[in-house]
């Protein structure tokens, strides 16, 4: 009785960790968010957009390839490789690209409403693009009562002028491109034949570091001052570094369906954060869209888990 109960003690750990690492995920990326708020030094940073996110792209590329060397790992083989460089811009480059061309006609909370839509994306595509054997009936249904939090909380109000169509297709186009990387993604991470994870992911974030290089070469013209820069430096290394690396080691740990709660949870720990931050009038409107969205993310991440042949080992 005693083996069966410690057995069963480390299936349980064994199960929580990735949701519990998947949470850090998600408070790392809400505090990114009320960063400003909270330490308003970061509004007068002069670090553009696209040359922070290549910046931490490249980052972590370097981090990931002299942790593989120094544990001499395999390289992997060129149709891997561009496979890995293929989701890094589906996963990373491609929805901040699409969500910063329609900036000018989506407002920042009604993206965050359309972003809601990636765990629906994931339940319909990760049993196409991932593993078959990953069908499960109440996961549609979760998302959907997720995305429905959302849009009580964020309502659309977008207007019928076929620029603002255009910019909300757009939005959504990014969130079927950040379900379909993570799907992809987890994909290939759980596969046993891949020979390190750590430089694929070198692979994945080169792509996407060169991706908004050229893009902050193209569209961003702010001149570099570094004594202005080094917050900005010191929350890229303490706040969006390890978020990535999280989602990394998470791609071999969880499925697809769960990672993308996190554009469920993110929101949802920011606007409890804002409630208990700023005490504002709380509406019916708000404490449904609050449930729904919880309730959705709940039921998303405890679903059974119908695939026994998914690997829990580092990022090695």
């Amino acid at each position: 009785m005693a083996n069966v109960a410690r057995l069963a003690g480390i299936n349980t750990t064994g199960k929580w960790k990735p949701v519990a690492a998947l949470f850090l995920l998600c408070l790392l990326w809400a505090l990114d968010g009320l960063g400003p708020d909270l330490f308003p030094v970061l509004r007068y940073s002069q670090l553009p957009a696209m040359e922070r996110q290549a910046i931490t792209y490249a980052l972590l590329a370097v981090v990931a390839v002299s942790y593989a060397v120094t544990q001499r790992a395999k390289w992997p083989a060129g149709r891997t490789a561009a496979v890995w460089v293929g989701i890094g811009l589906l996963l990373f480059a491609t929805p901040v690209l699409l969500v910063a061309a329609a900036q000018g006609w989506v407002s920042q909370l009604e993206r965050v409403a359309i972003f809601s839509l990636a765990p629906v994306f994931a339940v319909v595509l990760e049993p196409h693009l991932g593993n078959p054997e990953l069908r499960r009936s109440g996961e549609l249904l979760s998302a959907l009562v997720a995305v429905a939090g959302a849009l009580c909380i964020f309502p659309l109000n977008v207007p019928g002028s076929p620029g603002a169509v255009a910019a909300v297709l757009a939005i959504v186009a990014a969130a079927a491109c950040a379900a379909t990387g993570n799907c992809i993604a987890a994909r290939f991470a759980s596969s046993q034949s891949n020979p390190s994870l750590a430089l694929c992911a070198a692979f994945a974030c080169g792509s996407a570091a060169l991706a908004f290089a050229v893009a902050g070469a193209r569209t961003e013209h702010a001149q570099w001052h570094m004594s202005q820069c080094v917050t900005q430096l010191v929350w890229i290394a303490l706040i969006d570094l390890p978020a990535l690396l999280l989602i990394f080691w998470l791609l071999r740990c969880m499925t697809a369906v769960r990672m993308t709660t996190r554009y469920i949870l993110v929101p949802l720990l920011i606007v409890l954060a804002g409630i208990a931050l700023e005490q504002p009038a709380i509406t019916t409107r708000m404490v449904l869209g609050t449930i729904l969205m919880a309730v959705g993310a709940m039921g998303l991440l405890l679903a059974p888990d119908d695939d026994p042949h998914r690997n829990h080992i580092g990022i090695v």
